[in-house]
């Protein structure tokens, strides 16, 4: 069973995420509700896949991007990550691309995390 992170502040997209890839992948998933959070739970355990928000409380998403592969007690400094999130710019691309960052644009379509999300587990 693939162990994932799911991090947003909306209780219904880590719901809806959650559901779509137990159902589909076999994958337990811890959640986290903001980025300070997530980084926290990256420093006790290690994740198969991090799918994380980009705009929420205490700690962005690309910051909490670049704690995890950064300190040196994460446990998760070579994890795939996917960002998915309403505010993704050409910018934010640029600066997460080289932390091996893949993005999906919220609303998102379950097929697109579904071909993403097969990338790193399969």
């Amino acid at each position: 069973m693939h162990k994932i992170l799911i991090v947003d502040d909306e209780q219904d997209i880590l719901d809806t995420v959650n559901d779509l890839l137990e159902a589909k992948f076999s994958t337990a998933a811890d959640k986290a509700m903001n980025g300070l959070d997530a980084f926290l739970m990256c420093m006790k355990q290690e994740y198969d896949l991090i799918i994380t928000d980009q705009k929420m409380p205490f700690m962005t998403g690309a910051a909490f991007i670049i704690a995890t592969r950064t300190k040196a007690e994460s446990k998760n400094k070579g994890t795939p990550i996917i960002m998915l999130s309403g505010f993704i710019d050409e910018e934010l691309k640029r600066n997460l691309g080289i932390q091996n960052v893949r993005f999906i644009a919220k609303p998102f379509q379950p097929n697109d995390l579904f071909d993403m999300v097969r990338d790193y587990l399969l």
